[in-house]
């Protein structure tokens, strides 16, 4: 469900002999096309085309079932698609392997009000977006303008990139104390506009914070702990690479910044919220100047600071958009101290934490082939974290 023009069509073939039989259980009969979506990690999403419309089937990994319960994950789902927040989840398989919902054609947004600099092959030609909004402006005026998909927006943010973004606004200050408070009044370049990256994620996770949490939560310590557990389960029991090893080995040896960090978000939390946990520009589209949701499989109670930390990790921000974001989200938020941005850091660090944990436990799961595919994300992934020593 994220970037239709990258799409592999099946015309013909084994791939798509295999998902017709699937596809007739869902009660799709007359089936035009079938084609691959880009953009899961483990997940496998197809759009199907039918006389009737489109949708997604999505195929889960079973690696994945280690970290989502699927009764929670369409819990979840149903609940934000009832809140206009995600695609309508249509029909589940009996061995849950299979979810077909509703398409969403995620709309373009342009890149000059987004302040960043993107990279040239993220824009759409003039004629894909003049196709879109010959409607909406003129051709003068949009021949110098560039539109681009908002999985473009992907980027990997530290949390030692972002305090120091916000310390070239002069915004974050370090005391003796080692605590960051961000300056309460709004930078002077917010962006107004509404097709605003910051002001477009901003109303999303104001709406997201807002829904019921249901009878599902766990704890930011919780998560590690969990995690941790299993990681060390399949090292105690299987015999895995020395690359793996390796790799547990790093995780082993930052294991008291991270219950630092774990404490720091303990200290300012107030009452868990609904968490996504994953809102990376991968999982989001945007139609009608409003953003919804897809992949739930992390979706749960939890703290509010890891909705802000992932969109801050994953999008590529201007300093002044992180602490618009920040700064807006936090402001008199019910469920977190007032010296909740102080932890924003932690927040971030705990994103990549867990990044880590996701890659090795998966790499754990696969065959061979795959498992370097996810040790490589790990040693994407590691960097990012803030190394103490």
């Amino acid at each position: 469900m994220l970037d239709v023009n990258a799409a592999k069509q099946y015309s013909a073939g084994e791939s798509f002999n295999a998902l017709l039989p699937i596809l007739k259980r869902a009660g799709l009969e007359q089936v035009l096309s079938i084609c691959e979506l880009s953009g899961g990690l483990s997940n496998h999403n197809y759009k199907i085309t039918t006389p009737a419309g489109s949708y997604v089937l999505r195929v889960n990994a079973d690696a994945a079932d280690s970290f989502c319960t699927r009764e929670q994950e369409r819990f979840y789902w149903q609940q934000l698609a009832q809140a206009k927040l995600a695609p309508a989840l249509l029909w589940v398989s009996d061995d849950e392997r299979y979810y077909l919902s509703d398409f969403i054609e995620s709309d373009l947004i342009e890149s000059d009000f987004i302040e960043c600099d993107l990279i040239e092959s993220a824009v759409a030609s003039v004629a894909e977006c003049a196709a879109i909004e010959h409607n909406m402006i003129d051709s003068e005026r949009f021949q110098r303008k560039r539109f681009i998909h908002w999985s473009a927006l992907e980027r990997q943010t530290s949390a030692a990139d972002f305090m120091l973004a916000q310390v070239s606004l002069g915004i974050l200050h370090h005391g003796d104390s080692q605590q960051a408070y961000l300056n309460p009044e709004p930078p002077i370049e917010q962006d107004k506009h509404p097709n605003s990256a910051a002001h477009l994620l901003l109303e999303l996770l104001l709406q997201l914070r807002e829904l019921p949490t249901g009878s599902y939560a766990i704890s930011v310590t919780e998560q590690w702990q969990e995690y941790h557990q299993q990681m060390l389960a399949y090292q105690a029991s299987l015999a895995l690479t020395h690359d793996w090893s390796e790799r547990v080995a790093k995780l082993l040896g930052i294991q008291i910044d991270i219950k630092h960090w774990c404490n720091d978000l303990a200290a300012c939390l107030i009452k868990p919220q609904f968490c996504h946990r994953d809102l990376n520009p991968h999982n989001l589209l945007l139609k009608n100047n409003r953003l919804y949701c897809i992949d739930f499989e992390y979706a749960t109670a939890s703290h509010p600071l890891c909705e802000l930390a992932v969109v801050l990790a994953t999008h590529a921000l201007t300093p002044a958009q992180q602490n618009e974001l920040v700064t807006q989200y936090l402001s008199d938020h019910p469920y977190v101290t007032p010296h909740a941005v102080a932890a924003v850091p932690a927040a971030i660090d705990m994103y990549w934490v867990f990044a880590c944990y996701w890659a090795l436990l998966m790499a754990a799961q696969t065959e061979p082939c795959r498992s370097t595919d996810y040790l490589a994300w790990f040693d994407c992934f590691w960097p990012l974290i803030t190394q103490e020593s």
